[in-house]
């Protein structure tokens, strides 16, 4: 039995999302639950992780022109998943539905975005914006740091991270980036499941995710620290690992909306 199950009901009484306290260790079962995804319709799901893997392989080939711009390219391979991981939350989606018996519809997964244009567009634009600003700050960082007519190449900017003279700027390089993660983290985390799966505006999502944070800050900071560190693997396996780890993060963190997430007329 084939189940599509993404229309919003436009019929039923607004919704409004309320978080939920949950535990740290709940975000272990987030990551078994996502894993159990991926048993059951891998093909679906590497295809979406084969995507990951090209998208970070392109990333990789400009850095190698760009070596200034490493660190931000990494930046928006991690701000820039939840929006991706659409169609897998989609996947995940349809799995719920049917139960168990039937089977995921990729296309579906695929056009799913379809389901609330206006929220995941606004998200979109309001999601370039955070990463434009970052690669800005970037740029000026590095501008300001190495006083040079040319920006290093990748070779000078490893050396000098090694170099304790460099201590300040590296502080205050991380640091921002630090701040940018966290701030898309915190309007992302549960505002791009919760536009999919209920006819809600984009504010209203992104209030429900900074909410959620704000209610769970231990658990999120766990969350962002298993992401970051999955992801971090994942390059380290020259970005092959990604065509797993991606759509198990992806996968677990759907099931992370519905345990933080509940919903009251």
């Amino acid at each position: 039995m084939d189940v599509l199950h993404h229309d919003h009901d436009h019929e039923t009484p607004q919704v409004r999302p309320v978080p939920r306290k949950v535990e740290p260790a709940q975000t272990l079962q987030w990551l078994r639950k996502g894993f159990r995804d991926f048993q059951k319709a891998p093909a679906d799901c590497l295809f979406y992780g084969a995507i990951f893997v090209l998208m970070a392989y392109l990333l990789g080939a400009y850095v190698d022109q760009a070596p200034e711009l490493v660190i931000t390219f990494a930046t928006i391979f991690l701000l820039a998943g939840p929006f991706l991981a659409i169609g897998l939350y989609d996947i995940a989606k349809q799995m719920e539905a049917f139960d168990g018996h039937g089977r995921v519809k990729l296309l579906h997964s695929v056009t799913s975005w379809r389901v609330n244009m206006p929220g995941f567009s606004l998200y979109a634009v309001l999601l370039a914006v955070l990463v434009f600003g970052w690669f800005r700050v970037s740029l000026l960082m590095f501008a300001l740091f190495y006083d040079t007519a040319a920006l290093p190449n990748l070779n000078e900017i490893v050396a000098d991270s090694f170099n304790a003279d460099n201590l300040e700027f590296l502080i205050a390089y991380f640091a921002v980036g630090f701040l940018f993660a966290q701030l898309v983290f915190s309007v992302s985390v549960v505002s791009i499941p919760l536009l999919l799966d209920k006819d809600v505006d984009t504010v209203t999502a992104m209030i429900a995710s900074v909410r959620t944070v704000y209610r769970n800050v231990l658990t999120m900071g766990v969350w962002a620290a298993i992401i970051v560190a999955m992801t971090v693997v994942g390059f380290a396996t020259y970005y092959l690992g990604l065509i797993i780890i991606m759509p198990v993060l992806a996968l677990a963190s759907w099931h992370a909306y519905r345990d933080l997430i509940t919903f009251e007329r």
